[in-house]
């Protein structure tokens, strides 16, 4: 379905046909007016390419919600929905994110291997603080329903109280244009990511002051996405006498009339160069020129933000990584494309069909398999008097009684039809009833397992395709947390709840004896102190300091939460510890166990406790066997050990001179 006048936001972005063109854009230097031209025409050649993809996005989103008839139909026929979609999209879901993503940072360099646990543990502190599994559940069904989810892992300097702290949140994919050579946000194919965002106008100003009079309303609410998607799929309805007249109903105005600009941000690869001054020290110590070198006027790229044909901002990359601070995540791939593919695409032939065959079924239930009375005209009975009632008794005429007529009962190849409908869906799908926790009768032990894992090879797929989205999310967490993590901040560890543990943790960028950048990480413990009273606080230790030599490898992965892999994961681990290849923390991690630390220092108390019972038992034995020594060679028995030896007799020592 197109969606074009009206709706700024698919078609082509545009105002409703009047002049938004700020006041006074010719105020603007040619180089900004070049540079704002230079962007309205790229973003107009990405927009184009990826119509080819969207044209359809909304459509999805209204069917994942239910609304599944392209035509309202008229009242007496039924319009009801088995939204089987939903109930897949909402199965997968689940089974990917039931337990927090396994966040890990690998050491490119042996070195930092001290310092890559530390930063797993900020990595996974935040992830919990903030609830970062939220944002990965938005981003799953942002892949289900449209193929792609985007996000945006930002530095926000007004978190955190002014200090500052990077971000995690979902863009709306119909808000972002990437390159058309592009196959991922920051491979080697595209040279600019673009997003086209409604933004408030206040809000707009308030972030730009110095260019606040040139900013005004080019956009409705209406054209915002959620207006867009909460609209009704095009109030179209079938006529009851004609089934080739479609009608146009009436729609409800809005009354929102918020005033919105777009704001077009692009991110882009910038070769620019300029030509620099080479200066050296003459024998006199005076600077002098030796010549020019060339370079990029933009080496970690180039930011850009306009709107109303007016450029707001226009920066350098403000991220060290040269990154643009986007990660693109796809539900299924297809070959050398940016975008992918989601479920609704797949399901939304069959899940019709079902709907149809569910509402014929309906139809005859409703209007042939209720019974009807048959009323003779000599019954001398009135129709009035004829009425569903218990007990009810109705005088007729001898002969001419009213009779109820059996209705007609749905046909029996309707259910086989809906029956086959169903098991398509789920082969498509790829989600059955195995993949929903029931179990075949008559099938355990490790035949379950193998049908359980063979009934998630599509899930295992999305979990691989998440995991690969995932860890370029984590580089930049990890580049995000090297680059401005500056200031001192006390981090708290989360994963275990029987121990609460704190450490305070900042980087710094110093020089090392070859005169070179050198990025620092100071880390301090907080340690249980008894202060004056005797209660116990919590002091910071003395700083270590952590010289980084590489960079880190970041791995988040959820491929272990599928219940098969945890399931066999757990199974792995006890084997492995009673075979005493895997200690007791080892057991505990791959358990994912709460209370791991608690219980690992009950555990160390019992094994210390049971090791001095076990050497005093061993002492006392060898006591024991000293002492049947001792009778056995006729020397008595020994004095327990500390005791004071009594003095040897008179008699005793002048037997042993003779």
């Amino acid at each position: 379905m197109a969606y074009g006048e009206g709706s700024g936001i698919l078609s082509t972005f545009e105002a409703s046909g009047k002049d938004t063109t700020a006041p006074n854009v010719s105020d603007q230097s040619r180089a900004d007016t070049n540079t704002v031209r230079m962007i309205e025409k790229v973003f107009a050649r990405d927009k184009q390419h990826r119509a080819k993809y969207d044209s359809n996005w909304i459509d999805y989103y209204r069917f994942y919600r239910g609304d599944q008839w392209q035509n309202s139909r008229p009242d007496y026929l039924n319009d009801g929905v088995l939204n089987f979609v939903q109930s897949v999209i909402q199965t997968i879901i689940p089974i990917m994110t039931d337990h927090r993503p396994n966040v890990i940072a690998n050491p490119e360099n042996p070195s930092d291997f001290e310092f890559s646990e530390i930063m797993t543990q900020v990595l996974r502190s935040r992830w919990d603080r903030d609830n970062f599994s939220q944002i990965l559940v938005e981003a799953i069904v942002d892949m289900a329903i449209t193929g792609t989810c985007i996000t945006e892992q930002a530095w926000n300097q007004d978190l955190n109280h002014g200090i500052g702290d990077f971000e995690f949140n979902t863009i709306e994919p119909l808000y972002c244009y990437p390159d058309a050579r592009s196959r991922n946000v920051n491979d080697k194919y595209g040279k600019r990511f673009t997003t086209a965002i409604p933004t408030d106008v206040a809000e707009v100003k308030l972030k730009y002051p110095k260019k606040a009079h040139l900013i005004k309303s080019d956009l409705s609410s209406e054209d915002d996405i959620k207006s867009i998607k909460a609209a009704e799929q095009g109030n179209l309805v079938r006529s009851p006498t004609n089934e080739e007249l479609i009608f146009q109903s009436g729609k409800p105005g809005s009354t929102d009339s918020t005033s919105q600009v777009l704001v077009i941000t692009c991110w882009l690869d910038d070769e620019t160069m300029i030509e620099e001054k080479v200066m050296e020290k003459d024998q006199e110590g005076k600077d002098i020129q030796k010549g020019f070198q060339q370079k990029k006027k933009y080496p970690n790229g180039r930011k850009i933000v306009i709107a109303n044909k007016v450029l707001l901002e226009d920066i350098e990359n403000p991220y060290i990584d040269g990154k643009k601070p986007f990660a693109r995540g796809v539900n299924y791939i297809l070959p050398r494309e940016f975008w992918g593919t989601g479920e609704v695409e797949q399901l939304m032939g069959p899940q019709e069909t079902i709907n149809k065959i569910w509402a014929y079924m309906m139809d005859v239930m409703e209007t042939m398999s209720n019974p009807v009375w048959l009323n003779p005209t000599t019954s001398g009975v009135f129709d009035s008097s004829l009425k569903a009632k218990p007990g009810l008794v109705i005088p007729h005429h001898l002969g001419s009684e009213p009779r109820r007529m059996q209705g007609s009962e749905i046909p029996s190849s309707m259910f086989a039809a809906f029956d086959r409908a169903r098991e398509i869906f789920d082969k498509i799908s790829g989600v059955n009833d195995v993949s929903q926790g029931v179990i075949p009768a008559g099938m355990s032990g490790v035949a379950i397992d193998e049908l359980k894992e063979a009934s998630q090879t599509r899930i295992r797929l999305k979990s691989r395709n998440v995991d690969a989205w995932l860890n370029d999310v984590g580089q930049m967490f990890a580049s995000r947390i090297l680059q401005f993590y500056t200031v001192p901040r006390i981090v708290r560890l989360t994963e275990n709840d029987g121990a609460e543990k704190y450490f305070k943790f900042a980087m710094d960028e110093t020089t090392n004896e070859a005169g070179e950048a050198q990025r620092t990480a100071t880390v301090q413990h907080f340690e249980d102190v008894p202060d004056e009273n005797g209660n116990i606080i919590k002091q910071p230790g003395e700083p270590i300091q952590y010289e980084i030599k590489g960079n880190l490898d970041i791995r988040i992965s959820v491929g272990t939460t599928l219940p098969f892999k945890k399931a066999q994961k757990k199974a792995e681990a006890k084997e492995l510890f009673q075979m005493g290849i895997y200690d007791a923390d080892d057991l505990l991690e791959d358990l994912e166990h709460p209370r791991k630390t608690a219980v690992l220092q009950k555990y160390s108390e019992r094994q210390a406790a049971a090791s001095e019972a076990a050497a005093a038992e061993a002492q006392q034995e060898q006591a024991i066997k000293m002492a049947e020594l001792q009778i056995k060679a006729g020397g008595g028995i020994p004095a327990p050990q500390g005791a004071q030896q009594p003095a040897p007799s008179p008699n005793g020592a002048l037997a042993a001179v003779q």
